[in-house]
């Protein structure tokens, strides 16, 4: 797999059609959640087909939503894009990337006007509309199919790309649990991955089964790193705006390779003894790596 293009050519090409449509939906405001029922947290619709997931909240950096946002609706302007932005609360993907393109699942948690839907989702802006019922469920919901799929299952919950019938089907089994039934999320991911997306608050965390391209862009370097999985984050460097502190978790297949791939990546980063941290004999936690914002933007603003 080459380097992380999930967030490059082949996902823009999917979803610009549909981004002038999204930016009238997030700023047309939005109505209140209806009463009764259990509210669905976005984060469990994501399933655990993807090999990368990312969670990027607003608090963490609001530009870089931006950003994005300007990625997907180039015509807009940069007082558009803040617009946008604001009415984003937390932006969940799971990707997967292949030889045929990038697979794009996101649900969106955000503000998303219900009644402004079908004058902008139409047969005239190239949409098909059809009706979706869950098994044993008495609702449908308006799916909307163009050059990528989406639906609006309530006004505070956005979902696009892949697996929409699977989605549905989560939120509609959910929504009719007792309305007090929030002390547990019911998610397809691990616990641990779950509790690890749903906390980033004031940072941007990702999770990837397949770590080694994600490493390439990082460092500029082919690393063949024994890797289960790595884990991360970013975070606004206080003393200097511009750049990020990032945290990388690495998980090697035994302690053999974390002794082999430690120094690569003291090599590659140029880090200092001080920021690295052993865990039993095959986890290697790496602090303070110090990367400009833009990188990551470009990264991400496809």
């Amino acid at each position: 797999m080459k380097k992380l293009n999930f967030f490059r050519h082949a996902a823009l090409k999917r979803v610009q059609g549909s981004a002038s449509i999204l930016f009238l939906l997030l700023i047309a405001g939005c109505k209140s959640v209806p009463a009764g029922g259990r509210p669905v947290d976005p984060l469990e619709l994501i399933d655990a087909e993807s090999s990368f997931y990312i969670a990027i909240p607003k608090a963490a950096d609001n530009v870089l939503i931006e950003r994005i946002i300007t990625g997907f609706y180039p015509e807009g302007s940069d007082s558009d894009a803040k617009m946008i932005a604001d009415r984003v609360n937390k932006v969940y993907c799971g990707l997967n990337r292949s030889r045929h393109g990038t697979e794009v699942q996101a649900s969106i948690d955000g503000n998303i006007p219900q009644k402004f839907l079908p004058k902008v989702l139409n047969a005239k802006k190239g949409f098909v509309i059809s009706d979706y019922t869950p098994p044993e469920s008495i609702l449908s919901y308006k799916v909307y199919s163009g050059q990528i799929e989406m639906t609006f299952p309530s006004d505070k919950i956005a979902c696009i790309g892949r697996n929409i019938e699977g989605m549905l089907d989560k939120y509609d089994s959910l929504s009719k649990l007792p309305a007090d039934d929030t002390t547990e999320l019911y998610s397809d991911l691990n616990i641990d991955l779950t509790s690890y997306l749903k906390d980033a608050e004031t940072e941007i965390r990702f999770f990837a089964n397949k770590p080694q391209s994600f490493l390439t862009i990082l460092t500029g370097a082919q690393l063949d790193l024994k890797l289960i999985d790595v884990k991360g984050s970013f975070k606004t460097d206080l003393k200097h705006p511009n750049q990020y502190l990032l945290t990388l978790d690495f998980r090697f297949k035994n302690g053999t390779f974390l002794k082999a791939g430690k120094t690569l990546l003291v090599l590659a980063f140029g880090l200092t003894n001080s920021q690295e941290e052993i865990i039993g004999n095959s986890e290697l936690i790496i602090h303070n790596i110090r990367m400009d914002k833009q990188q990551l933007y470009k990264l991400l603003s496809l």
